[in-house]
């Protein structure tokens, strides 16, 4: 008997051993597994989150980097660069500076280092030498983009990471510098919003040489820092664009699992380590309680066992031992968190422990008692479709002995609801015997939450909840594939509000961001289930309309989007009213691309900007055609001042009394070398919008002077009259301009006559009058240009220090078959002669209105029946020839 104990006892404490700890181990090595893949895959989504983000302002800075570089002319990073020049340029940093909040501002620096622009800055004072940005292009400026080191900006005193593109002259050599800071603040709130757990870490690090450009949590000390050995960074130098890993850091010794990815083509990385303590630190309290419960079963067991190797009279003893450990094993199966079941061969329930039926919704295990579990649990895939019997794993681990295992499965609730887990199916054995399967299931609901929401953020505005540009260029796709298959058009609607900027300035962004939220909902309520609202950032949004069939029905949806957004929108505590300008581009007419579309609707909509904001406009190609000869002309503007490829004509002023020619208007021509010449139509109101205007405005008074000096002195004394736009009353120094005019011409101020509109005199009253009175002063004739078509008032002639009115030829042409022109140009005339003032008619075509005119005591006149605008060699044959009769 005792020789069988020997024996069989042994045997016996070995299979109790094995069905104790291998199922234990299966189960915690399951875990751990799994905790680890989870680890791995948070890490990976939040990675290609920051990833996207990352690459998406690097591309914005990037963009508008060249765009800025593209569009800056060589001459205005000179010292003796024109004040007008330097006004034009600065303005136009500050604007293009305003759409990215991602950075500082821009900076322009010439070839020696100075910053001569910066968006930020009227006057920036700071030099670039020794940044390794401005040298390494200064090196080898054929660079598109530097990146710089992490450096305290010496403009803003802050951690900033410069972006840099060369400026090239007029030869293509290097000119210098355009350069935009990026706040590496903006990418550290970006970074603190990610949860990552108590020792998770974040890095931004260069991919060449591994150098630390940012870190969560912040290390000062190591920004900067290049790599070395570390597993990470040799995956980057090797190739790898994204991955994932594990192992110790040697900057803290803490060991985490690592996703990191390549941020689209830059020089840069990123990287997420959520710390193996954190997430592992539930199964490690789990694993050891259970590996202490289990060890303590084992040691009662065997010590049981060996009590009956001695002696029969232990088998009491040993017997209540056994249920004791029973007793603990049973404790350990109902601590674990984790569903577990026992099924046996036919799929029939052996027992289950409370977590089982806690997670199922099931009150006892009665409840699953002599059901079929697989066909009771596992009834649906993940898809949530009903699921063939063959195709259960569950029924395939129990009839055929293997292991299975679904980390996205679906189970069923007492209830009848859907539930998704994560499970596995181990077979048991006895005896080499296959008699069953235990089950281990767990809930991952929350897990699902959560990548459902790391989806979403993917593909929309986390502020309006609004899809954004990703998700609306897909929409746009679908509804173009559609749309030509139905023969129908897609509209495209680019919406900017109206003003929100000041409604920020002066309220704040929170208030800004509930108005965004509030204006979101209303565009959402007007729209159809087919159609897509999305924001594209800022106050800009982008409303996608499907099956256009009808311009009218188009044009009465923008009417009502306009009307919608116009109401009053109440927030607590107060009420606001904005408005919206919207450009309109449709496919296929305007583009078949989203891009192309995209810029055409931003186009129009700029043109509504233009119309007095608050309306729409449909883009068509006389708009592209306009945008695209705006920017020649702008572009080639001070190549044309510089080559000297302005000129000017002058038409003959003719007393009519005399009949003698008395002066000349200086009217100023393009000469230009692609579309020959030019009228001033065509770019007057391009140089008034870029600020060129004051150079040439300059340019023509030297010029005009120098002329008519040249005819003094060949012994015509005439009057020039040159017009002065009301931008260059408003820049200042017109009184200096009009001096050195007539110092380097040496003509007297008397012969020189300065036409001014009705708008320049009305605005600014204060500062025109001191200023006329100024040059009146000094000489110098003034006459108001265009008199009758603006603000004609007594009250502001009576003001004025003018000489001359210049009656509009509007009135002047049909002044013989118009009795209201005639009655208009009568009252002119006896208005000017009663405060001493000349009065010149122009337009003048025909000798019946010349007739008139002098029936009604007009001074001087000039129009086509005298002479059209001539140039200099022609003006002067036409003083040479006989004196035309006047009548």
């Amino acid at each position: 008997m005792s020789f069988r104990f020997r024996l069989g006892y042994p045997v016996l404490f070995l299979f109790v051993a094995l069905a104790i700890v291998v199922p234990l181990a299966i189960l915690l090595a399951a875990a751990y597994g799994d905790l680890h893949l989870q680890a791995e895959t948070n890490a990976r989504n939040v990675v290609n989150i920051l990833e996207a983000r990352l690459e998406s302002t690097l591309r914005r800075a990037q963009a508008g980097l060249e765009e800025l570089a593209a569009e800056t002319p060589p001459e205005a990073l000179s010292p003796s660069a024109p004040p007008a020049l330097r006004r034009h340029v600065q303005l136009h940093v500050a604007l293009h500076a305003r759409h990215f909040p991602e950075i500082t501002g821009y900076r322009l620096i010439d070839r020696e280092g100075v910053v001569r622009y910066a968006s930020e800055i009227e006057s920036p004072r700071a030099n670039a030498l020794g940044r390794s940005y401005f040298e390494d292009l200064r090196k080898d400026p054929t660079q598109s983009l530097v990146f710089s080191e992490v450096a305290v900006g010496r403009m803003a005193g802050r951690q900033q990471l410069y972006i840099a593109t060369p400026l090239r002259d007029a030869h293509g050599g290097f000119a210098g510098v355009a350069m935009a800071p990026l706040e590496l603040a903006y990418v550290q709130a970006l970074f603190d919003g990610v949860d990552l757990g108590p020792g998770g870490v974040i890095t931004f690090r260069r991919a060449d040489d591994g150098r630390l450009v940012l870190r969560r949590p912040a290390q000062p000390d190591r920004v900067n820092q290049t790599l070395s050995n570390n597993p990470m960074h040799m995956r980057i130098e090797a190739g790898e664009r994204e991955g994932a890993i594990r192992y110790e850091a040697a900057i803290d010794q803490v060991e985490r699992v690592y996703a990191y990815k390549r941020v689209g083509s830059y020089p840069f990385y990123v990287a997420a380590g959520i710390a193996t303590r954190d997430y592992l630190a539930h199964w490690q309290r789990d694993a050891l309680w259970a590996v202490g419960a289990a060890t303590l079963f084992l040691c009662a067991l065997g010590a049981l066992l060996g009590r009956l190797h001695f002696t029969e009279l232990g088998r009491k003893r040993a017997a209540r031992d056994l249920q004791a450990s029973e007793d603990r094993f049973q404790l350990l199966l109902h601590s674990v968190g984790e569903g577990i079941c026992g099924i046996d061969r036919n799929g029939r329930h052996l027992f289950c422990n409370p977590a089982a039926l806690q997670i199922l919704g099931f009150t006892s295990e009665a409840d699953l008692q002599g059901k079929d579990i697989p066909g009771l649990l596992h009834t649906h895939d993940a898809a949530g479709q009903p699921l063939a019997a063959d195709n259960c794993l569950i029924r395939r681990a129990v009839a055929v002995g293997t292991a299975v295992h679904s980390s996205d499965g679906l189970f069923s609730r007492a209830d009848g609801s859907l539930l998704p887990v994560r499970f596995d199916a181990y077979p048991l054995v006895k005896d080499d015997a296959h008699v069953g399967a235990v089950l281990l299931f767990a809930d991952i609901t929350e897990r699902r939450r959560n990548e459902a929401r790391i989806e979403f953020l993917a593909h929309h505005d986390p502020l309006t909840a609004l899809p954004n540009r990703l998700l609306a260029e897909d929409r746009f796709e679908q509804a173009r594939a559609l749309a030509s298959r139905a023969g129908e058009r897609v509209a495209l609607l680019f919406l900017d509000l109206d003003g929100f900027k000041t409604i920020n300035d002066s309220l704040g962004h929170d208030v800004g961001d509930e108005m965004l939220k509030a204006l979101a909902t209303r565009l959402r309520q007007q729209l159809r289930e087919a159609d897509t609202v999305c924001r594209l950032g800022g106050d800009e949004f982008l409303v996608i309309l499907p099956g256009v069939r009808e311009l009218d029905g188009l044009t009465q949806r923008i009417a009502r989007l306009l009307a919608s957004v116009e109401a009053p929108i109440v927030l607590p505590g107060r009420q606001l009213s904005t408005s919206v300008s919207i450009g309109v581009a449709l496919f296929p007419g305007d583009g078949r691309d989203f891009t192309t579309l995209m810029k055409k609707a931003d186009t129009a909509m700029y043109y509504a900007k233009d119309a007095g904001r608050n309306t729409y406009r449909l883009f068509d190609e006389a708009m592209n055609q306009h945008v695209q000869e705006s920017l020649r002309l702008r572009s080639n503007f001070q190549r044309g001042l510089n080559n000297g490829e302005f000129v000017l004509h002058f038409q003959p002023l003719l007393d009519l009394r005399s009949g003698r020619v008395v002066g000349a208007e200086a009217l100023v021509r393009w000469q230009d070398p692609e579309r020959g010449l030019l009228p001033p139509g065509l770019f007057i109101p391009v140089a008034e919008s870029s600020g060129m205007i004051v150079p040439l405005g300059a340019w023509v008074l030297g010029e005009a002077c120098r002329q008519a000096a040249a005819w003094r002195a060949a012994g015509h004394n005439l009057v020039v009259a040159v017009n002065i736009s009301a931008i260059q009353f408003k820049r200042g120094g017109i009184e200096q301009t009009v001096a050195e005019a007539l110092r380097d011409s040496g003509l007297p101020a008397h012969l020189l006559e300065i036409e001014l509109t009705e708008s320049t005199l009305l605005h600014q009253t204060d500062v025109v009058l001191a200023t006329l009175h100024s040059l009146r002063e000094s000489g110098v004739r003034l006459s108001i240009d265009d008199f009758g078509t603006g603000y004609s008032s007594l009250a502001y002639l009576k003001r004025l220090a003018v000489n001359k009115l210049k009656i509009d030829q509007s009135f002047v042409r049909d002044l013989t078959s118009d009795p209201e022109d005639s009655a208009i140009v009568r009252a002119i005339i006896d208005m000017a002669h009663s405060l001493n003032l000349t009065t010149i008619a122009e337009g003048v075509e025909n000798e019946d209105v010349l007739a008139v005119l002098r029936q009604f005591g007009c001074d001087e006149a000039q129009g086509y029946h005298f002479a059209r605008p001539l140039p200099e060699a022609d003006f002067g044959r036409y003083l040479e020839a006989p004196e035309p009769a006047v009548g």
